[in-house]
């Protein structure tokens, strides 16, 4: 009995050992948690998305297309309850890592700061498909003459979007 309640004890030290050395972004499936400003940072480095396919079964390829423009469309005039429109009130969005956890903090705390009020436009410049989800590639230009190029791994459903993965080229 003395030797099973030793290994506990010595089972129980190393894990607790092993979760004070490690960190929330260095440790396999663990969830990030967020920051006192609700955002939640992630590694940046994730894999890029799979190679081009064909949408999921079931998937209306179009009608998710649709919305993808319409949110670049509202997004590029500048029209903040346009793009409000195109997402889930729960959506989520990842910006390089900054999690947005709801379509408020999305518009808050990201598009209107970064997107909408810098003048930012968007042009896409290419498109593939990863089973539901409709990944876009954009150049991204500020206002201010400065340009990006990212794209976006939309998860579109019933006519607005529930997940946004965003992410250098």
């Amino acid at each position: 009995m003395m030797q099973k309640a030793s290994r506990v004890v010595l089972v129980a030290s190393l894990a607790l050992s092993m979760a004070a050395c490690s960190s929330e972004t260095d440790t396999p499936g663990a969830a990030p948690a967020p920051d006192s400003s609700g955002i939640t940072t992630v590694p940046a480095d994730s894999p890029p998305p799979a190679p081009a396919g064909e949408p999921a079964a079931g998937v209306d390829k179009a009608a998710v297309e649709r919305v993808a423009q319409r949110f670049v469309d509202a997004a590029n005039a500048g029209d903040e309850d346009g793009v409000r429109s195109t997402f889930a009130p729960n959506a989520q969005f990842d910006s390089v890592g900054r999690i947005y956890p709801s379509r408020d903090a999305i518009m808050d705390r990201f598009l209107i700061p970064e997107v909408l009020r810098a003048g930012g436009r968007y042009k896409a410049v290419g498109s593939r498909w990863n089973g539901e989800r409709y990944i876009v590639d954009y150049e991204f230009s500020t206002g201010g003459g400065g340009r990006e190029v990212f794209y976006y791994d939309y998860l579109i459903r019933d006519g607005v979007i529930h997940d946004v993965v965003g992410r250098y080229n």
